[in-house]
């Protein structure tokens, strides 16, 4: 299809920062030295453990055509902003409740305190919580990619609830209706004073879930310093479960919440760089290697990204000097000219992002079923920016600038005993994902995992549907379809 000039405008930020590594228009000489899913007996080998799902007719929310009915002009207030979240709210409610589910099955949207920021939350339980079977399956969390927030998880979390599981969709500290914290204090050289995050130790004072009268109310933004990182989102999921008190978990994750996802299930996020003595500190879901089980059942990556940003690039043992020097260049003048200025930022906030450019982006992802790019998506992405004051611009300016984490390619190698052996690990990518393609490094990574089993173990499986970067919400049929397989296969 082909991509306006507005939708160009929105995805550059995005397609560079997520996508430059994993082009192979970009990087060919690169890409050459991948085992490749179409070349040679490697192929032969991969499609017995990929699993191409066949297509299925377009599935159209009734919610698009209901909010179309009932379109009014916003007057870009905060009063109107939270009338018409609230409105939207109130009619999504109503069609979840005509979609054939039980009508005894609960939905819940909170805040949750962490660190005096508000978490937002969704809690989706099913109908029948006393069966023996819902007791015994595992908790699930959803976490998002950049910019997204828990609602492009409705199919998701409406079939899986469906399916007898409680279901924990997140909006990540900075994104979606979460916080989005700014400190005012600045330094010499006119930056935030950072700090390092601080780890629970095995007593943590956790924060009790505090429920507002207005669930779709935004999350308080306070004057408070934060360092974005995967880690400290992987902190965030970990201190969450821990706070429910949740025996097992599956935990689920698109794009970058890929990572966080990868970090909490291995506990990563506990090294900090002044080696914190792991006999004081733990993971509640990883567990340690002082008897502490791992709580974690399985993990559920789509469409997994190489890190918190593209910068992982420049890692790539297969680059040159001088390519790797280029890469770094280009890096540079991109965060000084677009990703590091607030001043530009801010005024592509305020003045450039509208609906109808984050409509057209959003569809140019949305390569299978483009019509399910309805109101409530575009509201989900276009209020969190439009309001998130200074904070929202520190968030995306941080996320694209901020040292990108480990890659998945470095995590399998730092905890082979986990990610290898123990712990089953699936991936479902949609085969037109043009910000993180299966072609691209990541992909072909785990396709070399799974068609040469190089854990040993047969514990990484991937499926291969047809969608784009959010395909579970562009081909939710297909998409739910291998996710519940791999659950009842693999992990119960």
């Amino acid at each position: 299809m082909m991509i306006s000039p507005s939708a160009i405008l929105f995805l550059l930020p995005l397609l560079v920062a997520d996508a430059l590594s994993l082009q192979p228009s970009i990087f060919s000489a690169y890409q050459a030295k991948l085992p490749s899913v179409q070349q040679g007996s490697t192929n032969n080998r991969i499609q017995s453990n990929l699993r191409h799902i066949s297509p299925t007719p377009w599935r159209t929310s009734a919610l698009s055509s209901a909010a179309n009915n009932e379109e009014q002009t916003i007057e870009l207030s905060y009063e109107s902003l939270q009338e018409e979240i609230r409105r939207r709210e109130t009619l999504r409610e109503e069609t979840l409740l005509d979609d054939g589910s039980s009508s005894s099955s609960k939905t819940e949207q909170q805040f949750w305190k962490w660190r005096n920021h508000d978490i937002f939350c969704e809690v989706r339980t099913p109908a029948d919580t006393s069966s023996s079977d819902s007791k015994r399956k595992p908790k699930i969390i959803l976490l998002h990619g950049f910019g997204a927030s828990t609602t492009y998880w409705r199919e998701t979390m409406k079939t899986l609830q469906t399916g007898g599981f409680e279901v924990h969709a997140l909006d990540l500290l900075g994104q979606g209706r979460s916080s989005k914290p700014y400190c005012y204090a600045r330094d010499g050289d006119g930056r935030p004073t950072k700090f390092p995050y601080k780890l629970y130790s095995k007593a943590p004072s956790v924060a009790i879930i505090a429920k507002e009268t207005s669930p779709i109310s935004m999350g308080k933004n306070t004057n408070t310093n934060v360092h974005y990182s995967i880690n400290l989102w992987a902190n965030m999921i970990d201190d969450y479960a821990r706070h429910c008190n949740m025996d097992e978990v599956i935990l689920m994750g698109n794009s970058l919440g890929s990572l966080v996802a990868l970090s909490a299930a291995t506990g990563d996020f506990i090294q900090t760089p002044n080696n914190v003595d792991r006999e004081n500190m733990f993971g509640f879901l990883a567990g340690n290697n002082l008897g502490e089980r791992s709580r974690v059942k399985g993990v559920c990556l789509f469409n997994c990204a190489v890190g918190l940003n593209s910068m992982n690039v420049l890692k790539n043992p297969n680059f040159s000097a001088v390519q790797r020097n280029v890469l770094q260049w280009i890096f540079g003048i991109l965060n000084n000219l677009i990703f590091d200025n607030e001043l530009l930022l801010k005024f592509a906030l305020n003045d450039v992002v509208t609906k109808d450019l984050l409509r057209d982006a959003l569809k140019s992802l949305y390569t299978y079923n483009p019509e399910q790019v309805d109101e409530e998506l575009v509201d989900s992405f276009y209020y969190p920016a439009k309001f998130g004051g200074d904070g929202a611009v520190e968030a995306i300016r941080q996320i694209y600038t901020n040292d990108a984490g480990l890659s998945p390619m470095e995590l399998t190698a730092k905890y082979p005993e986990i990610l290898d052996k123990k712990l089953p690990l699936h991936l479902i990518w949609g085969d037109s994902d043009v910000v993180t393609p299966i072609n691209g490094d990541v992909g072909q990574f785990y396709c070399d995992r799974v068609a040469n089993n190089r854990g040993g173990k047969g514990m990484t499986t991937i499926d291969v549907v047809s969608a784009g970067h959010l395909l579970f919400d562009d081909n939710p049929s297909d998409t739910n379809s291998a996710l519940l397989r791999w659950i009842n296969k693999r992990v119960l």
